[in-house]
């Protein structure tokens, strides 16, 4: 019997924005020791799992931001970062959550040879979770749970009512867990106290079951999902953009007769919103800040700010965020009308719900640093053993600038080393390349002079490597 972990990567994280953006959604924001959510979350799994039995589901426009995120994982060894790139599972199209699920499982049986009593544990990328011992040992309750004949969901005591989550009422103790008397998903904020008050846990998003019984539900509470299982597998790959967008639980847990539930007992968060975010972190105190920010007369305030000083004077329960294109003033309780807010500065056109400053590529990033007409300054930074595509531009020349570890730079047929403190000037019309030999990253300040600075004034000679 197989125990797979399976990765879901393709939220939107629409409530944390502007640190969350559509195209670099909050999984992927560096926020805990260095690291994004997603590479805790591989980190967390990798003491129980074997990493072939970890496998990961994105969206194409996220391909090679986890390809980046695993090679730059800390402490972790070709060995394994191989085995997880290979894991990559991607949709057809973006997907919820059971249909993503139900792609890994008829990809499984192809790569894998997935068997009915094989346990699939699920897991959100955008959570952390603490300490590993405790939650080492739900996994493995869930595991005892699950063989028999059991879906089961983590569930962890909320001191608060959210709109935004599912809940559970637990009906009777049975085996390392409990029966489910009710699961409701995303009830009204009154609702929701109630439940609480009547002892109701919340979903913690983390479910486990065979692939028997998964398959068993569907086809009884959503036969017209199920029968896209019943397709061969290129069949359902092309028949993919037709199974309707339903998470896990609407699809399933909502109606289900075999669901159960294991409590999580221990420190738990799926950081969905700034007030969670807040909660979180600040341990009771009157103001908190990451970053650089000073308060003068505030109580109850949050600043989050990594490049510029933020300052609050005189303000009461309001949550400041900031980012190189955008800034985010809230009052505490009202994080979830974010969402509403993206949506807006969506509709009216304004990129920052996109993109940030920040654009993520194959090779690395590029941050636009400051433009005005006729010149632009970037800072570019180039992953170990990773090369930008040879290219040429028609309007603009490029001043390199190399401020950490050392590039190789090849312009008209000729290679050089550009060290720190040193530089290298690229000519209009110049076919050049820019790679990273080591095993660290590079990073140079670029300014761009010309009569046109898009980013279409680029004729490519080759990919990227």
């Amino acid at each position: 019997m197989k125990k797979i972990a399976l990765i879901l990567t393709g939220g939107k994280g629409t409530r944390l924005w502007p640190l969350s953006r559509e195209n670099y959604p909050k999984q992927f924001v560096e926020f805990k020791e260095g690291l994004s959510l997603f590479q805790l979350t591989i980190k967390r799994l990798l003491p129980i799992f074997s990493t072939n039995d970890i496998f990961i589901i994105s969206q194409e426009n996220y391909k090679f931001t986890v390809y980046n995120q695993i090679e730059l994982l800390p402490g972790l060894k070709n060995n394994l970062k191989n085995p997880l790139k290979k894991n990559v599972i991607f949709e057809p199209i973006e997907k919820s959550t059971l249909p993503a699920v139900l792609l890994a499982i008829k990809q499984l049986e192809v790569i894998r040879n997935l068997k009915n009593n094989d346990l699939l544990y699920v897991f959100p990328s955008d959570h952390i979770i603490q300490p590993l011992s405790k939650f080492k040992s739900s996994l493995k309750n869930a595991g005892e749970l699950a063989r028999k004949d059991k879906i089961v969901v983590f569930g962890v005591t909320l001191g608060f009512p959210q709109e935004g989550y599912g809940y559970i009422m637990a009906k009777k103790p049975y085996s390392l867990g409990f029966l489910v008397e009710r699961f409701v998903e995303k009830p009204s904020f009154k609702e929701a106290k109630k439940l609480l008050d009547k002892g109701a846990l919340c979903n913690a998003g983390i479910f486990c079951f065979s692939k028997k019984v998964f398959l068993e539900e569907l086809s009884v509470v959503r036969p017209d999902i199920f029968k896209y299982y019943t397709f061969g597998f290129k069949d359902f790959l092309k028949k993919f953009k037709n199974i309707p967008p339903i998470s896990i639980d609407y699809g399933i847990m909502q109606q289900t007769k075999k669901a159960a539930l294991v409590n999580f007992r221990l420190k738990w968060t799926d950081l969905g919103s700034w007030d969670t975010f807040l909660k979180f972190y600040t341990r009771g105190q009157d103001n908190f800040k990451i970053g650089k920010a000073e308060f003068v007369e505030s109580k109850g305030c949050f600043a989050y700010s990594k490049n510029r000083l933020l300052c609050l004077v005189g303000l009461r329960d309001v949550l400041a965020i900031d980012s190189p294109d955008a800034l985010l003033l809230v009052k505490k309780g009202y994080s979830d009308k974010v969402r509403q807010l993206v949506s807006l500065i969506n509709k009216k056109g304004y990129l920052q719900s996109k993109d940030s400053s920040t654009v993520y590529r194959p090779w690395g990033y590029y941050t636009v640093l400051h433009e005005e007409k006729g010149y632009k300054v970037k800072e570019i930074g180039i992953y170990p053993k990773k090369s930008i595509s040879l290219q040429k531009h028609k309007y603009r020349s490029e001043h390199w600038n190399v401020v950490r570890g050392e590039a190789q730079v090849f312009m008209d047929g000729r290679k050089v080393k550009v060290r720190k403190n040193e530089g290298i000037f690229v000519p209009r019309n110049t076919k050049h390349q820019v790679s990273n030999a080591t095993n660290k990253i590079v990073k140079i300040i670029e300014v761009q002079i010309g009569s046109y600075l898009g980013e279409d004034d680029i004729r490519k000679f080759s990919d990227y490597a």
